[in-house]
């Protein structure tokens, strides 16, 4: 990949020298002075690769935001006190083109203990989930990130994300819960891109900005490097969507120039959360409940037809499976927003189930979907102005038959 960067990059240089004339003796009225000199270096075009590299790396950047809470925790991890990093996002989170070692995740968090850690006191969480978007993301903040209590959380689902209004809701509420914890987490936000040029990152940086967090996008960075020629997707990736070995260290150079730019930047003042939101909260503080983790905002009291097995599905070893019969999955909560969490997949074996709520029936689920390949998935089944006493019943499709339905969670929001 190194060579064919290389190789475009000293091209360009030599057509544009050519271009340019020779300067390496220009003429005395041309000398500039210091101050003229400084505003045309910032602003000369790249020449060789080092600088078409470095240029990609600075685009990157996308903004600073406030720098108070990531410099905090630096200095808290250079002290020798534990300092957790944590990760939630899909699958170029988990690792997907490259491996659970070599990951823009561990990598990052790598340099991160490297060169802010004394030893052993900085520690590591990857909540990348394949296949997630941040709907279903806020709904396992609370399991899979804030029961470690961590310090910095890298946010990354751009690339996962529709951009309807339950995603931009979905993806504030658990940006704003984490910066609500007690003990002031610092946020930053991952844009990633695919192969089609499809991010979600339009609507994320709007969210970024009202809360002024550091942010990084590879969007930024990479498409112009695509477009120009200098870098083709499969140097950057195996498949459609998800960066290689060299694409992930490549997103973990982008974090790395994020946490030196912020470590030298200016003091930016105490760290303040507006007090509303940009586009709404409604599921900030969800709850989940599953199979093997009870939660006592949603309480299961009858299992009917259903019974928990271990699941064969990443992220959730358990689910309630249809075992046959007719009989409904019963459970109560107090929430102005409730979700199933189910495996779906592209096949005429998979089921379907009613949702009922106080004896009225909301919708049918079917759990056979054309984009489905055995992930969680995540349905809001209703979603209210302000929190109701819920009581929610799963019942077998009529004409269900022998179809497989495998229920792996519920959750609930109170949040107004």
């Amino acid at each position: 990949m190194k060579k064919r960067i290389a190789a475009t990059a000293v091209l360009l240089s030599a057509i544009m020298l050519a271009s340019c004339g020779n300067t390496e003796n220009p003429p005395a009225e041309s000398i500039q002075t210091e101050e003229t000199r400084s505003v045309s270096e910032t602003t000369k075009a790249p020449e060789t690769p080092e600088e078409f590299h470095k240029a990609m790396v600075d685009r990157s950047l996308y903004s600073l935001g406030n720098t108070s809470r990531l410099k905090a925790k630096m200095e808290q991890a250079r002290s020798g006190e534990k300092t957790t990093v944590a990760y939630i996002g899909g699958s170029i989170t988990e690792g997907v083109g490259a491996n659970a070692d070599s990951c823009y995740a561990r990598l990052s968090y790598e340099f991160f203990r490297d060169t802010y850690g004394t030893g052993d006191n900085v520690e590591y969480v990857n909540a990348g989930l394949s296949g997630t978007p941040s709907n279903l993301g806020v709904l396992r903040l609370e399991r899979d990130v804030l029961s470690y209590s961590p310090d910095i959380v890298f946010v990354e689902f751009a690339v996962n994300d529709s951009q309807d209004d339950i995603a931009k809701e979905s993806y504030e509420s658990l940006v704003r819960t984490v910066l609500e914890q007690e003990n002031a987490p610092a946020v930053v936000l991952i844009f990633n891109v695919i192969e089609s040029g499809y991010t979600a990152q339009a609507h994320m940086k709007e969210i970024g900005e009202h809360y002024e967090l550091p942010m990084v996008s590879a969007a930024d960075a990479l498409t112009p490097e695509f477009e120009e020629g200098r870098m083709t997707w499969k140097e950057y990736s195996g498949d459609k969507s998800h960066p290689n070995t060299d694409g992930h260290k490549l997103l973990c150079e982008f974090i790395e120039n994020l946490l030196t730019s912020a470590e030298n930047s200016a003091d930016s003042g105490e760290y303040t959360l507006p007090d509303i939101p940009k586009f709404g909260t409604a599921y900030k503080n969800a709850a989940l409940a599953t199979p093997e983790a009870e939660n006592d905002k949603i309480v299961i009291t009858e299992t009917g037809s259903f019974e928990a097995v271990q699941s064969g599905t990443s992220g959730f070893p358990c689910s309630w499976k249809y075992k046959g019969g007719n009989e409904p999955l019963k459970l109560n909560t107090t929430a102005n927003a409730f979700f199933v969490i189910f495996k779906r997949n592209n096949s005429d074996t998979m089921g379907s189930f009613d949702v009922y709520m106080n004896g009225a029936k909301l919708k049918t689920v079917n759990t056979n979907q054309s984009d489905g390949w055995g992930e969680a998935f995540s349905q809001q089944v209703i979603k209210f102005q302000s929190v109701k006493d819920m009581d929610i019943e799963i019942v077998p499709s009529e004409g269900n038959g022998d179809r497989t339905i495998e229920i792996l969670g519920f959750a609930s929001s109170s949040n107004e």
